[in-house]
């Protein structure tokens, strides 16, 4: 029955109280306004365009279809003018004891097409759900989500003379396509008891590498296990090698404090290698350290001492190694800077090392870069810096830091080298602008805007996932900014979400638009255009 009826319907009813007892108006006339208030109340609900959803279901287990009590449930709305749209996971609430959750999350149509569900349980592997929204829906009842239970490892430190307070390690494979990498612990540890025995629990379907040690030295290296196939295992313990030698100078004198390392390398890709042991040498230059017994294709010995260039031994036979290893002196470098006179005194400056041969120019390639040899930090107050270990060869140094622009200059290093001098006065400049769609003129929001980056403004440990540092969004305005640039050219990689209403189908629809920009010099005031009527690259 429609509101007009059921209001027109009680105020006829109430006309023909009017001729009853007096009683009887009073009554009816309560009631007739309470439900009036009521329905009034109610429509005004149904006649506002609802701008949230509820989103309902239940987590029960895999194995028996009990609910599962006190799972996180994490629901992010998807944004649809957003490139990465489900980053946060912003709304969130634990299931009951009967396993049901309900929650409320914002569904403004022009503003959000999806959102994304994550379930976790300390003893349930985390489970990733994806939904569309359909504007005229309120109501998302996701029926039974089925979790099934992380896995356990349990197993036995065979034939050492004391198995118990031994560190049994495990650490996940590098599968960067597994979702469980998103929501599992990378590593675990645990200790063995007084009769060799260790447990694991919160594992996942995935192989891991596992070792054992005590007192810091691995006494067993086991590639792969994978708790899906085996839940018992039983860890043998090798024999140890004994690994003793010397390590001296070009004049054959005993280095003291050299830093000895036995490695025993992955066998595959995804898995893990590990320092098998560690030890220095004492005044009189001799070592003495235990190495697991390993395949000499997997093993490998590193020396290094300050100072000194590091020696290496591949495909390292212990039985083999040369009793006496010498390492040969490097040139050390010393050098002055000068710094710009705004920069924070409790800031620093790094010195960063090149090959004279590196290519400085910009890339949004990680891989296509070279990095550093070397990156040595030092507070603004020490106006002087040393850098050692280097090859008598011709080098390229630069300063760079926090209110700093990058400054360069080539260095030959020799046996007996001047002091260097380097001037970064230049002040860091601003790149920053604006962009547009260029059919309307409108500002883009929530475009991610990437810029290239120079060899010097990278570490040697960067890797490509780590290079988020480089990449900004543009706000409402369209507006984008990255300071503290070295004057210079740089190329700007722009991905932005249009959207269009099809009237057909009453939803909108996304796609996404790319756009590589190369922009003379720093500066402000740029204006980048995007779509199909951009004739030129950007404006000033």
């Amino acid at each position: 029955m429609y509101l007009t009826e059921i209001v027109q319907t009680l105020v006829y009813q109430t006309h023909v109280i009017k001729f009853g007892k007096r009683i009887h108006y009073m009554n009816h006339t309560r009631i007739t306004c309470s439900i009036l208030l009521l329905f009034f109340c109610a429509t005004i609900g149904i006649c506002q365009t609802p701008n949230s959803i509820s989103v309902h279901g239940t987590l029960v287990d895999a194995e028996n279809g009990n609910p599962i009590a006190d799972v996180l449930v994490r629901v992010a709305p998807e944004e649809i003018g957003r490139v990465y749209p489900d980053r946060e996971f912003a709304h969130a609430i634990a299931t009951d004891a009967k396993g049901t959750f309900s929650l409320t999350i914002p569904n403004e149509p022009q503003n959000y097409y999806a959102f994304s569900l994550m379930a976790l349980h300390p003893q349930y592997q985390a489970k990733l759900l994806r939904q569309e929204m359909l504007p005229p829906k309120s109501r998302y009842n996701l029926g039974e989500i089925v979790l099934r239970r992380t896995l356990f490892l349990q197993g036995n430190v065979s034939s050492a003379k004391n198995a118990e307070g031994v560190v049994i390690n495990l650490k996940m494979h590098n599968k960067s396509a597994d979702f469980f990498r998103a929501a599992a612990p990378i590593e675990h540890a645990a200790k063995t008891d007084t009769a060799g025995n260790f447990h694991f629990a919160d594992l996942y379907p995935i192989e891991y590498t596992l070792t054992a040690s005590r007192d810091g030295v691995i006494i067993a290296y086991v590639a792969s296990i994978n708790p899906q196939k085996q839940t018992q295992i039983s860890v043998r313990v090798p024999k140890l090698d004994t690994l003793r030698g010397s390590v001296v100078d070009e004049q054959e004198r005993p280095i003291a404090g050299g830093q000895i390392y036995a490695t025993r390398h992955s066998e595959t890709p995804e898995g893990h290698g590990a320092i098998l042991a560690a030890t220095q040498t004492d005044d009189a230059g001799n070592f003495q350290m235990q190495v697991l017994e390993t395949e000499a294709r997997f093993l490998s010995l590193e020396v290094r001492k300050s100072g000194y260039f590091s020696r290496i031994y591949e495909n390292v036979d212990v039985g083999k190694m040369p009793s006496v290893i010498p390492l040969e002196k490097g040139i050390t470098l010393k050098g002055r800077v000068i710094l710009p006179r705004d920069v924070r005194s409790d800031a620093q400056y790094t010195v960063k090392v090149f090959p004279a041969y590196t290519q400085m120019e910009s890339s949004l390639n990680p891989l296509a870069l070279h990095k550093p040899l070397l990156s040595k930090s030092f507070p603004v107050t020490m106006s002087t810096f040393i850098v050692d270990g280097l090859f008598a060869e011709e080098y390229r140094f630069y300063i760079v830091g926090d209110g700093i622009s990058a400054t360069g200059i080539d260095v030959k290093a020799s046996a007996d080298p001047e002091e260097l001098l380097m001037i970064a006065e230049s002040p860091v400049k601003a790149l920053e602008g604006r962009v547009l769609w260029a059919d309307t003129g409108k500002p883009v929001h929530n475009a991610v805007v990437s810029r290239s980056w120079y060899p010097w403004e990278l570490h040697p440990s960067d890797m490509s996932m780590t290079l988020d540092r480089f990449e900004a969004e543009t706000d409402a305005a369209g507006r984008f900014k990255f300071d503290n640039l070295t004057e210079a050219r740089y190329q700007l990689y722009i991905r932005a979400v249009h959207t269009t209403f099809e009237a057909t189908t009453e939803r909108y629809q996304r796609t996404l638009v790319h756009k590589q920009i190369e922009i003379p010099a720093c500066g402000t005031g740029y204006r980048i255009y995007l779509g199909s009527r951009d004739g030129t690259p950007f404006a000033k």
